[in-house]
């Protein structure tokens, strides 16, 4: 079988072509390298299943063409502009790959009749918990520019599903963290891990008491793989909550502090900062719906994947 994946060069995208070609299957990676690099997938380059493509998906023609020469009956859709910073300083960016993006996949993919797209999602899309542990079907609120360019992306998710009858599924991942080919510094338990090794505070937004739902990334790629081989009456058109462990943030710089001591020797302190604006205080996932249709029960907890990334830190330097 063939795959495409948009977005193969970054953080989830090189961890879902690994596990796609350790499972036997035919890759198209498209990626335009703003983020991502295919230096990661060096140890694939070989392999005649994989085809590693340098595109841009606000190209609809340019990625109409690479598509329709590889062919695939499934389309994993992670190229984004990610995260609260990075949108807000680029909204324009935001927008076009997030928005329009996402419709030149999904319009590709219905005019190419790929079977199925997978789409990723965010826990952004819900904004501030009316109640907790939040389910798929609550209230869309977004709070951030983020937010609002996935909940848009789902939203033309279910169009084609329903104008087009393309088998579509949204996957709405948690706070993603831990090593696949490479880690992703951006997001707090690296930051922590690192601040921890080079013997500076860890920075808490707040008094700690605001949670997130983690999940892992190799816990991510395996709920991708499910929706991907699930029969079509499980999950054309919906929506699943991919998660994992829930922690205040006050906890998980307890829990580096404690494995960076352990590790190093070295004390390391808490800072803490006024709290962000466009954040969420707390927050808990609902798994209930994926674990029911699809079989998906997390299997990395925190303290694992720190210290999992102290391992790789240590490795390969900070």
């Amino acid at each position: 079988m063939r795959m495409v994946v948009t977005g193969g060069a970054g953080y989830v995208g090189s961890a879902l072509v690994s596990r796609l070609l350790e499972e036997g299957y035919s890759i198209l990676s498209v990626d335009n390298l703003r983020r991502g690099d295919y230096k990661v997938l060096e140890q694939f380059r070989e392999d005649p299943r994989l085809k590693l493509v340098v595109a841009d998906i606000r190209d609809r023609t340019q990625l109409e063409g690479v598509v329709s020469d590889f062919g695939g009956e499934v389309i994993f859709h992670l190229a984004a502009l990610p995260g609260l910073q990075l949108c807000n300083e680029n909204p324009e960016e935001a927008i076009g790959v997030n928005v329009l993006g996402t419709f030149n996949v999904l319009e590709v993919a219905r005019r190419l009749r790929i079977r199925r797209v997978i789409f990723s999602s965010s826990a952004a899309v819900y904004g501030a918990p009316v109640r907790l542990p939040v389910d798929e079907g609550h209230p869309l609120r977004p709070l951030n520019l983020y937010g609002v360019t996935k909940l848009a992306g789902e939203r033309l998710m279910f169009l084609y599903h329903e104008n087009h009858s393309l088998e579509t599924v949204v996957l709405r991942f948690g706070n993603v963290h831990g090593v696949g080919l490479f880690t992703r510094d951006d997001t707090v338990i690296p930051k922590f891990v690192k601040l921890g090794l080079e013997g500076k505070p860890l920075t808490v937004y707040g008094d700690g008491s605001s949670s997130r739902d983690f999940v892992h990334l190799w816990d991510i790629v395996e709920a991708m793989m499910l929706a991907a081989e699930a029969k079509t009456e499980l999950v054309a058109g919906e929506v699943f909550n991919i998660g994992g462990e829930t922690m205040k943030i006050g906890d998980l710089a307890k829990i580096v502090v404690e494995e960076v001591e352990a590790a190093t020797g070295n004390p390391v302190s808490v800072a803490n900062l006024p709290p962000r604006v466009g954040e969420t205080n707390e927050f808990s996932y609902s798994l209930k719906k994926i674990e029911r249709k699809l079989g998906f029960h997390p299997k990395w907890m925190v303290r694992d994947s720190i210290r999992q990334l102290l391992r790789y830190y240590q490795r390969t330097g900070i």
